[in-house]
């Protein structure tokens, strides 16, 4: 069996999936690993190696991790890969260095392509509400996830998938296809396909303001936006100065509703509680927070915390509604 020189380029734990195949796999000869720099992490600020770092240093591979990939031009070059793998490594790879692979600079892309490019396809295609979504496995070029795909492997989006969830179901379906496709293509019997650019789709890395919970949206939309950014780094709300993040949330049923006076109420506005949640009005429609954290606090059942908590009471509204409240107020005075 031929043996093919990989240098892989991957930080987080769908990096580490990948990794872990490739280490499996017999035609494979890993002469280098590169991650992103060691990071604090955590409230206690603890400085942590990456997944792909800790399997690396399991399995004595040989690891770097440059804060700029290309000053470490050279030791890639050493490394005389023909192949050069990326899966959520973290930084643009320069020409430059693609050009050092010897049949394919490949890049594991966590959408169908060409749907949502960009930085955030996993968390988008959950916020956007899809059912379905999937990995391709493409050559890297110099545009952003445009080059051809070799191959593609779908994968459903469940009601109960969270970005968490969904990165495992993807670092799956990525192995899968490294496994399937990787001789295959060395041995040039497997043809990239040219992206439609007419369907493509882009998204951009999300931003902190976007994890802000508009309250004026659906329950549908709201709910999707907090699973897209669960468990990290989750969405956000807050009663006047004090910010809580949602872990975790579901849709309500008219069995659901049953405790509820169904008068009008303001987005934003608490309508009940119990041992299980908190009910919320929606833009249209009612959602349950099931899981929160108050600032500088661990998260906890919701129920629970509101039972116990002076902040959480019917009536009183998430988000900036009482200062818009009082400014519709203050005008009809």
């Amino acid at each position: 069996m031929k043996k093919y020189n990989v240098v892989f380029c991957g930080t987080p734990e769908i990096g580490a999936t990948i990794l872990k195949q490739l280490i499996q796999m017999q035609e494979v000869n890993l002469t280098l690993v590169i991650c992103q720099p060691d990071k604090l992490v955590g409230r206690k600020k603890e400085l942590l190696p990456p997944p792909v770092k800790q399997i690396a240093l399991e399995n004595d591979l040989k690891i770097i991790q440059p804060q700029k990939i290309i000053d470490d031009f050279e030791v890639i070059k050493q490394a005389n890969p023909d192949f050069i793998i990326t899966c959520a490594y973290g930084q643009f790879i320069p020409e430059k260095i693609l050009n050092l692979a010897k049949i394919e600079p490949l890049n594991l892309h966590g959408s169908l392509l060409p749907k949502y490019r960009g930085g955030a396809p996993i968390q988008y295609a959950i916020w956007n509400g899809e059912t379905q979504t999937g990995m391709s496995l493409m050559r890297m070029v110099k545009r952003m996830d445009a080059g051809p795909y070799f191959a593609q492997k779908k994968v459903s989006i469940e009601p109960s998938d969270d970005s968490g969830t969904l990165f495992k179901k993807m670092g799956q379906a990525g192995a899968l296809l490294i496994q399937e496709t990787l001789s295959l293509i060395g041995e040039n019997k497997l043809p990239p396909i040219d992206q439609d650019e007419t369907q493509a789709t882009f998204c951009k890395n999300i931003s902190s303001e976007e994890e802000r919970i508009n309250w004026e949206q659906s329950a549908f939309e709201i709910h999707n936006q907090i699973r897209a950014l669960a468990p990290i780094p989750n969405a956000f709300t807050n009663i006047n100065d004090v910010r809580f993040k949602i872990h975790q949330a579901r849709l309500l049923t008219d069995n659901d509703l049953f405790p509820l006076n169904r008068k009008v109420h303001f987005p934003g506005e608490i309508l009940y509680f119990d041992k299980e949640g908190i009910i919320v009005q929606t833009g249209s429609g009612l959602i349950k927070i099931l899981v929160i954290q108050k600032q500088g606090k661990n998260p906890s059942n919701a129920g629970v915390f509101a039972m116990n908590s002076q902040e959480i009471e019917n009536g009183v509204m998430f988000g900036d509604y009482l200062t818009k409240l009082a400014q519709k107020n203050n005008q009809k005075d």
